[in-house]
């Protein structure tokens, strides 16, 4: 089983505790099993049956050791019940939320149970290139549909929901930029010299930024290992993982590594940057920065993974054009 046990955020939970969770949030006096899924990085998460009929749901237990997440990542079960619900409005296929919790009175973590969908990863089915080529055609058009979406402030829907609402997308983007540097700091990740000369570019970029004037409801997330595919006919079933969706600018979901796929930009119908525009060139390096410093955060501070970390740092600091410190 290919769960993460070494990052710091992971902790199973005894068959009780789960059986706990299922009372009070369902009440559901019988659980006849729980087996831990792969890919406990963030989450830990549990495939149960419970139930007279035998019933099936994940539970995503969040993160232990809540002082190594960023800032964005502390309301995250309430942004994916937030977005859930705006994709069934929408039409974009996703998981039907049967409980979601952050009281911590049930367990010492915030939990989500969705209904169980007999499924395989995107990024696990075998398929011809023809396939592939038209699920991410399809994916596109799905995102296209979430753009469209649009709110009344800038930031992520997990700083949203609880309040933290910016007028300008440099406020916003400001915010969890000078957050990450700082935890990366913090932990002994980057210099003094080094988070301050991370940090200038961003905050000489304020102008620049806040040309775009319009929040654009982004996922943030979307890859083939967080979309859902029909074991036989291999239809989309279900687009997940949509905790860490932003009201922001639709290039800065294009600039993270796994949005270069050509069938997705085409489903989307994505208007690719013209070299001439060097205001939208920028934008582009900053976010592709933002993403860098957040993956050697995650590295050092989340996941434990130290090869992660000192990969990204190095990117980092050689996109920005920073020797070391």
């Amino acid at each position: 089983m290919d769960v993460n046990s070494g990052s710091w955020l992971f902790r199973e939970e005894p068959l009780e505790v789960i059986k706990n969770i299922f009372r009070r949030a369902l009440g559901a006096e019988t659980v006849r099993e729980a087996r831990l899924l792969d890919g406990g990085l963030f989450n830990t998460t549990y495939l149960v049956t419970y139930g007279a009929g035998e019933e099936r749901a994940v539970l995503r237990l969040g993160p232990v050791e809540r002082h190594r997440i960023m800032g964005f990542e502390q309301n995250l079960m309430a942004a994916e019940a937030y977005l859930y619900a705006v994709c069934r409005d929408i039409g974009v296929p996703c998981p039907e939320v049967l409980a979601w919790d952050t009281s911590r009175t049930a367990v010492d973590r915030d939990f989500m149970i969705t209904r169980y969908i007999p499924s395989v990863a995107m990024v696990n089915a075998e398929m011809t290139e023809e396939r592939r080529h038209d699920l991410c055609f399809q994916l596109g058009a799905y995102l296209r549909r979430l753009h469209q979406v649009t709110g009344e402030s800038f930031g992520f829907v997990s700083r949203v929901l609880e309040g933290r609402r910016f007028d300008t997308w440099s406020g916003a983007f400001l915010f969890e930029v000078e957050d990450i540097v700082g935890r990366l700091e913090a932990f002994g990740g980057l210099t003094a010299g080094e988070a301050g000369a991370v940090l200038a570019p961003f905050r000489r970029s304020r102008e620049l930024l806040d040309q775009v004037r319009t929040p654009h409801l982004l996922h943030l997330d979307i890859w083939a290992g967080n979309v859902l595919l029909d074991r036989e006919t291999l239809e989309i079933l279900a687009v997940i993982d949509s905790d860490r969706a932003v009201f922001g600018d639709p290039d800065f979901e294009f600039a993270a590594p796994w949005m270069e796929d050509p069938a997705l930009r085409r489903g989307y119908g994505f208007p690719e940057i013209n070299p001439g525009d060097r205001d939208r060139l920028e934008r582009r390096r900053l976010y592709r920065a933002f993403y860098l410093a957040l993956d050697a955060y995650v590295g050092l501070g989340e996941y434990n993974n130290q090869a992660l970390y000192r990969d990204k740092k190095e990117e980092l600091l050689e996109l920005l054009d920073i020797g070391k410190m």
